[in-house]
């Protein structure tokens, strides 16, 4: 068997809902096919305009690697040659590869070359109920949110991008709160705007936005399951955690996507926040797949 197809079968087998293809893509324009006895993978380069509100979610240049393997010395091998071809240096220079979360046999080789995990791409099946639901008290409350919510959600939004800044992937750039409410805007005007609000005296305290599966072609791919949903954005005003307000809210946004007849919702959190895992796994959401990266600093 060849290596791509016995990696796609051992990736299915430790995770069916990861979309896995037999074969790799071919190399596109300014991608390179990078090979090595057991493994193989297109390496591809990004660079992302500053004044962007994707130059918030990292680096702006990242080495980027599809891997197929067949062992973790393979897989270790294949990162060397690939690295060993990467000569540029910089502050906002970076390596990722993305890799199924359960696939654990042959990780030790990223870990070994410098690599840590940064990102999680999580998922929640339909029906997934939430592990703690909590009644709200008095003067909470969860509910749509509408165009003119946009002012304090932009608030919200930079607060946690300025967050998750700490762990060091995430960058809160110039242009980042005018790409947030940007962002913002498009989700609270769209003819079909997923988006929630959590109030406590009627003062807008937290949100979660989802894009409806009209929305989300863009990560679809990325599972078996279907139709997707991808819930971008969750924060709360760290004075209401601790009293079941982010339950609540989840648990309305978990209904709401169940009645649509949302197959798999997926999201996104930084491995390095220490309430974003253990909260969306009480939700229902589990590992799919892991970014590792690796800074590529000058000096």
């Amino acid at each position: 068997m060849d290596v791509e197809k016995q990696h796609a079968e051992r990736v299915r087998r430790a995770d069916p809902l990861v979309a896995v293809p037999d074969t790799l893509p071919a190399p596109g324009p300014g991608e390179q096919l990078v090979k090595v006895k057991g493994a193989v993978g297109v390496a591809a380069v990004s660079r992302t305009d500053p004044g962007s509100l994707n130059a918030a979610w990292g680096p702006l240049v990242k080495y980027t690697l599809q891997p197929r393997v067949a062992t973790a010395e393979a897989f270790g091998d294949l990162l060397a040659k690939w690295q060993a071809g990467i000569s540029a240096r910089g502050d906002d220079h970076a390596l990722s590869v993305t890799w199924p979360s359960r696939d654990t046999s042959t990780v030790l080789a990223l870990a070994r070359r410098g690599f840590a995990p940064t990102s999680v791409i999580a998922v929640r099946t339909a029906g997934r109920a939430p592990g703690r639901p909590t009644p709200l008290a008095d003067g909470y409350g969860v509910r749509r949110a509408v165009p003119s919510d946009l002012e304090r959600m932009s608030v919200l939004y930079e607060q946690l991008v300025a967050y998750e800044a700490q762990f060091g992937w995430l960058r809160l750039r110039p242009s980042t709160a005018r790409g947030l409410r940007g962002h913002l805007g498009e989700l609270l005007n769209a003819g079909e705007s997923w988006c929630w609000v959590a109030e406590r005296g009627g003062h807008v305290a937290g949100m979660m936005t989802v894009e409806p599966p009209s929305a989300a072609d863009w990560i679809a791919s990325l599972t078996t399951a279907s139709p997707v949903a991808y819930l971008g954005l969750a924060f709360l005003d760290p004075a209401l955690r601790g009293v079941g307000v982010a339950d609540a809210m989840a648990a309305r946004v978990g209904a709401h996507l169940d009645a649509a007849g949302v197959g798999a919702t997926l999201l996104h959190y930084q491995v390095a926040n220490p309430m974003s895992g253990p909260f969306w796994a009480r939700q229902g959401y589990r590992p799919l797949l892991t970014t590792w990266g690796k800074h590529l600093a000058a000096g």
